[in-house]
């Protein structure tokens, strides 16, 4: 009597575990919706945040350092560079902080002076305080005005969309320096 209770506790037991499995399967999903209220997000608005970059490009205190030897001296080809550079109030590098743009740059092009940017604006001071944004774009150095993409954000900008147009006001090959004027407009929640 005690094997046909136990086969059929077994079969029983086995039964349930495969219906439990099979209907479940389906049930499980990868991506689920979600809502604006549900992730604590408010209405949607436009920030524009206005500093200065400063880049140095060599010497002892250098901000950006070459991560690959240049093939070309004239287009920087296949130059990469990993930046930690300042960002400040005001032009001048002893301004008043509100954080660090770091990231990465390259030289993609044997024939134009162009680099591609992949740079994180990290927050420091103010109400951005540990908030930050993360740009791409297409830079031409020699240009004045240049513009990027915000393909998002962390902290406060959470969902962050929008563009930051930079504009250079320094740039001595002799110091090495670059420093840039940074008018972002960002759209968050």
């Amino acid at each position: 009597m005690a094997p046909k209770v136990l086969a059929l506790h077994y079969l029983l037991t086995l039964t349930i575990t495969l219906i439990l499995t099979f209907s479940s399967a389906g049930s499980h999903s990868f991506a689920t919706k979600s809502s604006r209220a549900a992730l604590g997000l408010k209405e949607e608005k436009i920030t524009h945040l206005h500093f200065y970059m400063h880049d140095v490009f060599g010497g002892p205190k250098a901000t950006a350092i070459p991560v690959t030897k240049v093939l070309d001296n004239n287009t920087f080809y296949g130059g990469l560079y990993m930046a930690d550079d300042p960002l400040t109030l005001g032009p001048r590098r002893d301004s008043k902080p509100v954080g660090n743009g770091g990231g990465t740059y390259a030289f993609p092009s044997p024939k134009d002076f162009v680099l591609e940017m992949n740079y994180n604006l990290g927050f420091t001071h103010g109400d951005y305080n540990g908030s930050s944004l993360c740009l791409m774009g297409r830079i031409a150095p020699k240009s004045i005005v240049n513009e990027m993409a915000i393909v998002g954000g962390t902290g406060v900008f959470r969902f962050a969309s929008g563009y930051a147009v930079t504009k250079r006001v320094v740039l001595d090959f002799k110091a090495q320096v670059v420093v840039r004027e940074f008018n972002v407009y960002v759209s968050h929640y």
